[in-house]
């Protein structure tokens, strides 16, 4: 689980699970140099990985496995919220042609319906507090690479009050001619506080 905290400043700090460990200076990460570079896709920086050998070293190579994964979540964050609030009209390059989305309950299924759905929300402000990823057995996805990812944070719809909210998605890796992106196959909305608005 990643733990997100803004200081006065507007820098982040993070700590990861159980190593509590504290990342360098925000502007030299990976999510913030990768973000300079690219805007509306997402490069998974995932090498090939096996789990032959000893169990040590398919312990290894998995622990490097979700690392990897874990950098690329951060990287998706980063952008999908930064897209959500500054740029809408962008936002469905990121999901696959047949990608469904679930706000709240409500169903939407398709890119041309995520345009729609997207163009009649209010604008946003969200603060992710809460980061968590983790790689897909490619037993359980027919070996296509997929991460799941589990955000969860503060926002803030067109001026009104502030929701809590929780959101999943579900990453599959895409080849195209000069690279891989990330899209999201799934991706599941939920406000925490919808009971008491």
């Amino acid at each position: 689980m990643r733990k997100y905290r803004g200081d006065p400043q507007g820098n982040r700090e993070r700590y990861c699970g159980r190593s509590h460990y504290y990342c360098e200076d925000p502007q030299k990460s990976y999510s913030y140099r990768v973000k300079q570079t690219r805007e509306d896709t997402v490069t998974p920086p995932m090498s090939e990985h096996t789990y032959s050998g000893s169990p040590k070293t398919m312990s290894v190579d998995f622990k490097t496995y979700v690392d990897q994964a874990c950098r690329a979540a951060e990287e998706f964050v980063s952008i999908y919220y930064e897209t959500m609030d500054k740029r809408r009209r962008a936002l469905t390059r990121l999901y696959l042609d047949k990608a469904t989305l679930i706000w709240n309950g409500n169903v939407v299924t398709g890119l041309d319906a995520l345009s729609k759905f997207f163009e009649m929300l209010p604008s946003s402000e969200f603060q992710v507090n809460m980061l968590d990823c983790q790689p897909v057995h490619e037993q359980a996805t027919q070996s296509q690479t997929t991460v799941l990812v589990v955000t969860s944070g503060i926002v803030k719809f067109d001026g009104n009050k502030q929701h809590y909210f929780n959101q999943n998605f579900l990453l599959t890796a895409q080849s195209t001619p000069n690279s891989t992106v990330w899209k999201i196959a799934s991706d599941c909305f939920r406000f925490q506080d919808w009971a008491s608005s």
